[in-house]
């Protein structure tokens, strides 16, 4: 998806009011249930992924893509799982004391986020899935489940070691 894609596919889709964040950080957000296309869905997050830059948010990096005078951002699942693509006035990250990420901390995280997707797609993509393989599947796609380490989630520190069970 180009960046232009991007821009047509965003202006189609109906964000909505995150009203419980509404006195502390205010932004809407998409549903994958209700946006017009899923597959459109899933390109914008991986053009986030790919363009966007990664700022840190209460020792979390999340990694937000400018497009005219707002951010988007997701949480940093598999591309299979993400449910909710958020959206912010631009001036929110500094309001909210969002800083740049350091260049090697960034590169770090979409590398790791990267290296997640290919791993599950070729789990994914198996023929023969061992019993392991299945509970790494449900593992990867559950959108509940938090990551071994303190119940960080996967995007939560670019350097934790992540064990899949």
């Amino acid at each position: 998806m180009t960046l232009e894609q991007a821009i047509q596919f965003i202006s189609e889709q109906k964000f909505t009011f995150a009203q419980s964040y509404a006195k502390t950080l205010p932004h809407t957000y998409l549903q994958r249930r209700k946006c017009t296309n899923e597959i459109l869905f899933e390109r914008f997050i991986q053009v986030i992924r790919e363009k966007g830059a990664v700022y840190t948010f209460f020792q979390k990096q999340y990694i937000y893509l400018e497009i005219d005078g707002y951010v988007y951002w997701e949480m940093g699942r598999p591309i299979k799982c993400v449910q909710v693509l958020n959206r912010a006035d631009k001036n929110s990250l500094h309001l909210n004391g969002q800083k740049l990420a350091p260049e090697h901390q960034a590169s770090e995280l979409k590398n790791k986020l990267a290296e997640r997707e290919r791993y599950l797609d070729n789990l994914l993509n198996k023929s023969q899935k061992t019993d392991r393989d299945i509970r790494q599947i449900e593992f990867l796609m559950n959108t509940e489940r938090r990551i071994h380490g303190g119940g960080k989630n996967i995007i939560d520190n670019y350097q934790m070691e992540i064990r899949y069970e």
